[in-house]
């Protein structure tokens, strides 16, 4: 199954920020940043989790020096979701500002 896949208005700003301070602390590791949400968001479009009942649900990224970064994301019907780009230890829930309206 293939998944439509809708992104938070926030998260291309939440992915090039991230993107600058690494690029910052060593070049070429934000571009590796970029690629490697890249390709999680296109796993997530056709692997997506089935089930939602304990949404968010999240998915690590592998990237260089194992950075401990997740896509939180919600999945509805054939529809995910991808609510920020984030570090796995940031203390304040973002995402809990950006979950879908019911109706949505």
């Amino acid at each position: 199954m293939t998944y439509q896949l809708r992104l938070r208005p926030q998260v291309e700003s939440d992915i090039e920020e991230t993107a600058l301070w690494y690029e910052e602390r060593q070049a070429g590791l934000g571009g590796a940043f970029v690629h490697e949400v890249g390709q999680a968001i296109n796993a997530l479009k056709e692997s997506a989790p089935l089930s939602s009942s304990a949404p968010p649900l999240s998915h690590p990224l592998d990237v260089p020096e194992e950075i401990p970064l997740r896509i939180i994301f919600v999945v509805k019907g054939e529809i995910v979701t991808i609510l920020c780009v984030i570090h796995a230890k940031r203390r304040k829930p973002l995402w809990r500002d950006r979950l879908p309206e019911p109706s949505e």
